[in-house]
């Protein structure tokens, strides 16, 4: 199993190559290229500059795993929607060059999950929504993975597309073809009360090829390391080893660097390693 990183916290607060340098002396096999907000999917730098970042993170002993298309995928403005359309196409291939294998696109969800017909009538649309990216995956070579979402009603959490394991195996299976998996949100997950290490069994080791580490409090996406919030870890990854996953551990918890003065970030994105060997330790341990 790898780890990887995510680039977008330290892209932000310095630049690629910086944020490449840091992640790479934490001590990371791989990168999670962050294109999910401005400026990055609003700018196409040119294949020259992605081909020079795939290299320089290569010269580093790093390589691309994933990126995270744009996101919301959909909008109840439907010239909005079209225009995003086009943005995540354009993130595809951004990530192709970088010589990611995956991109995480969210399901659409601009309605109210929790209206009567709603979640009938999110799946109809995420299914033309997906179905018109194949030829995309196909010309790029790059699969298309899917993550598990939730909604706010107020102060409360609720359910969204593809936050039960029944509805992404629905999702999934009628997609029904192999450039489109699982990118399970393990903190998602645990914001809607399903609990991760039974949502990862119901996926199974088929469908599941891709991950969102962080953990959460269970009111708030906070996007935090792992064992700063509510998550039973533990059970988390001898359930990835019960259905011999074969992906990467990505993080997505920048979160937990949120506040801290850039001087601490390099700090940070080592303690992230440390926490990250040590769940893949337990995932080893487990596998034997």
């Amino acid at each position: 199993m790898k780890l990887s990183a995510p680039t977008g916290k330290l892209d932000s607060t310095f630049d690629i190559k910086r944020a490449i340098d840091i992640i790479a002396a934490a001590g990371f096999d791989a990168l999670d290229y962050s294109q999910a907000k401005e400026p990055c999917f609003t700018m196409d730098f040119g294949k020259d500059y992605y081909t020079e970042i795939r290299k320089y993170a290569e010269d580093k002993g790093l390589f691309f795993n994933q990126s995270h298309a744009p996101f919301a995928s959909s909008f109840k403005d439907e010239e909005e929607s079209a225009e995003r359309f086009t943005e995540i196409v354009e993130s595809m291939k951004y990530a192709a060059w970088l010589g990611a294998k995956d991109i995480i696109v969210h399901p659409c969800q601009h309605l109210d999950y929790d209206t009567e017909g709603n979640p009938e009538r999110l799946f109809e649309y995420n299914m033309d929504f997906y179905s018109r990216l194949v030829p995309y995956c196909e010309e790029y070579g790059i699969r298309v993975a899917l993550e598990n979402m939730w909604q706010r009603t107020g102060t409360i959490i609720n359910h969204s597309t593809c936050s039960t394991p029944e509805e992404f195996i629905r999702y999934l299976d009628e997609l029904g073809k192999d450039c489109f998996v699982a990118c399970l949100d393990i903190g998602h997950a645990a914001l809607v009360r399903e609990a991760p290490d039974e949502f990862i069994r119901k996926l199974g080791g088929k469908r599941l090829q891709a991950l969102h580490v962080h953990d959460v409090d269970g009111t708030s996406d906070l996007h935090t390391l792992p064992m700063y919030g509510s998550v039973n870890w533990e059970k988390v990854m001898k359930a990835l080893a019960d259905i011999n996953y074969i992906g990467d551990l990505t993080f997505e918890a920048d979160g937990f660097m949120n506040n801290k003065p850039a001087e601490l970030l390099p700090c940070c994105e080592e303690f992230m390693a440390k926490t990250g060997r040590y769940l893949i330790s337990r995932f080893e341990e487990y596998r034997r």
